[in-house]
């Protein structure tokens, strides 16, 4: 499979192990996610500091961005954004307003997205469903997988040990589509994520 490829092992590590350098260590890498139906691969980050601002957030954001270049997207874990102040009880509403404030935000597929989307396929045809099936997300969980399908609402679909262990579920598609456009227009534009996500005041 793609996602345990050395290929990508390697492009990983060299991109975190800058991140680790730039940042001086405040920055450390947790994990990766693929998002196939999207074509692109999220690094996702730690902050090594006992108290931080949002605006911090928004410059260690920046540095990241500089150190994946176009290769993958960088995000940090929940765990960051809630700590410098984002309500995940209105997080689902905000993702629908970004879905629909960037309907025209164009989402280019990375270089790793044929890998992604034949592990995508793979993953569904041996947990026994639809190889068509939009797959969201995938995430590697030791030596199993699970996997987000975009639908209408949060929902388990299927779960199998055979050949390996599959989890499948189904999240709300707008949500995703929100999420996913909202990282690339603070990438492009150069803007934080969290403050997109907090409040969306970078559109006033």
């Amino acid at each position: 499979m793609y996602l345990k490829s050395r290929q990508l092992s390697e492009r990983i590590k060299a991109v975190t192990e800058e991140a680790d350098r730039v940042t001086d260590h405040v920055c450390a890498f947790e994990e990766f996610i693929a998002l196939p139906f999207f074509g692109q691969i999220i690094l996702r980050f730690n902050l090594n500091k006992d108290e931080f601002t949002a605006k911090e957030v928004w410059r260690f954001e920046s540095i990241l961005r500089m150190a994946a270049g176009e290769e993958f997207l960088t995000d940090f874990m929940g765990s960051v954004y809630r700590k410098a102040g984002l309500d995940f009880s209105l997080l689902e509403i905000r993702l629908r307003e970004l879905d629909r404030q960037l309907r025209d935000e164009s989402v280019p597929s990375s270089l790793h997205a044929e890998g992604i989307r034949s592990d995508g396929a793979f993953l569904l045809s041996a947990a026994g469903l639809d190889s068509e099936l939009p797959v969201w997300e995938i995430q590697p969980e030791g030596d199993g997988f699970y996997l987000l399908v975009l639908g209408k609402e949060p929902k388990q679909i299927k779960a199998v040990e055979e050949p390996f262990r599959i989890s499948v579920s189904e999240v709300e598609e707008r949500a995703c589509t929100g999420l996913i456009k909202a990282a690339l227009y603070a990438g492009r534009n150069n803007v934080s994520l969290l403050w997109l996500l907090k409040d969306g005041t970078a559109w006033k």
